[in-house]
């Protein structure tokens, strides 16, 4: 999501909670100064929480969430490239969604900043010299307060217009407007949250209570005081960005309130009730801020991971086991299974006459029911080797499942294979070594890449020029051709710091001829622009689907 929406969205959910715990605690008290208080340090928190964030460390989770283009369709035909326009948007859901918010500000800032001239306008016009009460004529507010000026209406008799000014000048004793400037930001910038104007409402509530208490303690009655409020009831404020005294939305609070008993000192200890909403705030917003790991870290090869087409996420299965009491075995043993392996692998013509050889380390996983899954390249070669090494793994018939505790349970398995010059040999598989948790850099001390950050990386032109540049790029193998052979090849790789693709790796391939294309047109790919996290420029997991198909 856009960093910028993130965080006013994030502001906009601390605004509602801060609201609702003062309807539901504080809201009722007379304890004006209080509540004034809290009102304001709830706005300015809404603005600071969202900044703050808790690191936590995620649980190691095989799934993967990092960045997916729409796919490319390799055919054995060239000639033009697809309408891009047709399988990208021009315009993404949050984008419109980013643009209607702007708007919203935009437009709702030139109002408030016309309501400010305006008064600026007023006092400059009409002001007495040396004197901050401005008389108005023909407005339909009996008296209002802004920039330490009383306005007042030149039609009220003189009694009353003393009575307004009275009060008035205790909004401006106690800085009221300040408040509700600093308000009137907020809700252009919150326009969409409904909670802000409540607590707006809330606040100039507030305000009444507090100046109405201060006049009826300087020795008006009641009966009088709540008399000049109704003789004012249908006038109507004029500036939202104001105290006025005549506000009927609020008369019927006012006048129970100056009649209501006071609350007791007791009533100040609600204020610590709010610290599980603090708690609540920070924990949710951390949430959102933890770094993803990817379950499986690979160097520079391709691997095989099942996942699901749809989500593009793996189901959560049990991780495997990495010693048990009873191992798997293969049917007829460890030396049929070093057997089987040479005698199904083939060496790639390409990489012979390439002079190509080498060891491979592939991992796979032997579930409970002893079918071999999760085949991964722990350390590979070159793209033909590495996926030769693959193709014979995923072959291996069922093995006898592993047992813990008498149950079967699934177990890590790794076979390394070693590529000559002339002729192949296999070693005898091995258990891998228990898999590290997932440090905050690997061995080499490169930071380990995350899979979602506030700016994902982009490829120079965006996302149809990257799809643009596959679709060139990629040559349909021949092989491939000849049999027939079609399919969807997943293909990851890490956008590093400085925008390099590197850690290049098969989520899912279809044929090893396939694959090693689709490996090889990745690593051709030209420098992003790099993902950034906070501003700062960090390794990004990101994905790319290509379909092959013949006609």
């Amino acid at each position: 999501m856009n960093p910028v929406l993130l965080y006013i969205v994030k502001a906009a959910f601390c605004v509602t909670a801060f609201y609702l715990f003062y309807l539901f605690f504080l809201g009722r008290d007379t304890m004006y100064e209080r509540n004034r208080i809290f009102i304001l340090l709830s706005f300015l928190s809404a603005l600071i929480l969202p900044l703050v964030t808790i690191q936590t460390k995620q649980p190691l989770d095989i799934q993967f969430f990092g960045k997916d283009l729409t796919g490319v369709t390799i055919n054995d035909t060239t000639g033009a490239i697809p309408d891009m326009a047709e399988s990208l948007p021009l315009l993404n859901w949050k984008q419109v969604i980013f643009m209607i918010y702007l708007s919203g500000v935009f437009l709702l800032g030139l109002k408030l900043l016309a309501e400010i001239m305006s008064l600026l306008l007023l006092i400059q016009k009409q002001k007495r010299n040396g004197s901050h009460i401005v008389s108005l004529k023909n407005h339909k507010s009996s008296g209002f307060s802004a920039f330490g000026h009383i306005f007042i209406d030149s039609g009220l008799i003189p009694e009353e217009a003393q009575e307004i000014i009275k009060h008035e000048q205790k909004h401006l004793n106690q800085y009221h407007f300040f408040d509700l400037l600093f308000v009137e930001v907020l809700k252009v910038l919150q326009w969409f949250n409904p909670f802000i104007y409540l607590f707006d409402r809330s606040l100039r509530a507030v305000h009444e209570f507090q100046a109405d208490e201060e006049c009826l303690n300087s020795g008006i009655t009641v009966q009088s005081y709540q008399g000049l409020m109704l003789n004012q009831v249908f006038r109507v404020k004029v500036f939202s960005a104001a105290n006025s005294f005549s506000n009927p939305t609020l008369i019927k609070k006012r006048m129970i309130m100056m009649t209501k008993k006071r609350s007791r000192a007791l009533a100040n200890l609600k204020i610590i009730l709010v610290m599980p909403v603090l708690v609540l705030l920070l924990i949710s917003f951390s949430t959102c801020a933890v770094k993803k790991k990817s379950a499986e870290t690979l160097t520079v090869t391709p691997a095989y991971t099942v996942i699901n087409e749809t989500k593009l996420t793996r189901s959560r299965e049990p991780e495997p086991f990495v010693v048990v009491e009873e191992m798997p075995m293969f049917p007829g043993g460890d030396s049929a299974l070093l057997k089987y392996i040479y005698e199904n692998t083939k060496y790639p013509e390409s990489a012979k006459a390439n002079n190509i050889s080498g060891r491979v380390v592939v991992r796979f996983c032997v579930t409970e029911t002893g079918k071999v899954d999760r085949i991964s390249v722990l350390k590979g070669v070159s793209p033909e080797l590495d996926v030769e090494a693959i193709r014979v793994i995923s072959t291996l018939p069922a093995f006898k499942p592993g047992k813990q505790g008498g149950i079967a349970v699934p177990v890590w398995y790794m076979a390394p294979i070693q590529f000559g010059p002339v002729t192949k040999t296999a070693v005898l598989p091995q258990v891998p070594p228990p898999p590290p948790p997932p440090p905050a850099t690997d061995t080499k001390g490169k930071t380990e890449p995350f899979e979602i950050v506030e700016e994902m990386p982009q490829f120079p032109g965006g996302d149809s020029a990257l799809l643009a540049y596959i679709y060139q790029n990629t040559k349909y193998p021949e092989t491939a051709k000849a049999n027939k052979i079609m399919g969807r090849v997943v293909i990851r790789f890490c956008v590093t710091e400085t925008g390099v693709v590197d850690q290049i790796s098969i989520l899912k391939g279809v044929d090893p001829a396939l694959d090693a294309e689709a490996f090889r047109v990745a690593s051709t790919l030209p420098a992003f622009k790099p993902g950034k996290q906070g501003g700062v420029p960090v390794p990004v997991w990101c994905m790319i689907p290509i379909t092959f198909s013949l006609k």
